[in-house]
């Protein structure tokens, strides 16, 4: 059995790592998929079913360590997407939510974070 990551955070950072899981799916996985990509698919879109009851309502969720990689590349790759839109930065949020996904640390510097971001 793979190794349980607890992630902590408030609403808002939750918030922002479902749109990021859900934009990731959308994006690389498909309806029309393959049965591989299918799985993942799956899998993903599990994890932000289970991130809106568990960590959005709870402020705390498990999930497993073979999804961490996925999950960190859709903050990324959605941070990145937002900050081309809007022409702000997310470099410094980014790395506060990366570490969050890794259960790593609460959103405690979020804030601070998103003022250094501008």
């Amino acid at each position: 059995m793979a190794k349980q990551i607890e992630v902590r955070c408030s609403s808002e950072v939750a918030t922002l790592i479902i749109a990021a899981l859900e934009w990731f799916v959308a994006r690389t996985y498909p309806r029309a998929s393959d049965e591989c990509s299918a799985a993942a698919r799956e899998a993903l879109l599990d994890l932000a079913d289970r991130f809106k009851r568990e960590l959005l309502m709870e402020g705390r969720a498990l999930y497993s360590s073979r999804i961490r990689a996925f999950l960190c590349e859709a903050v990324k790759g959605y941070l990145a997407e937002q900050e081309a839109l809007s022409g702000r930065s997310y470099t410094h949020r980014c790395r506060v939510l990366i570490d969050v996904c890794r259960g790593d640390s609460d959103d405690a510097g979020f804030a601070e974070a998103e003022r250094l971001d501008g």
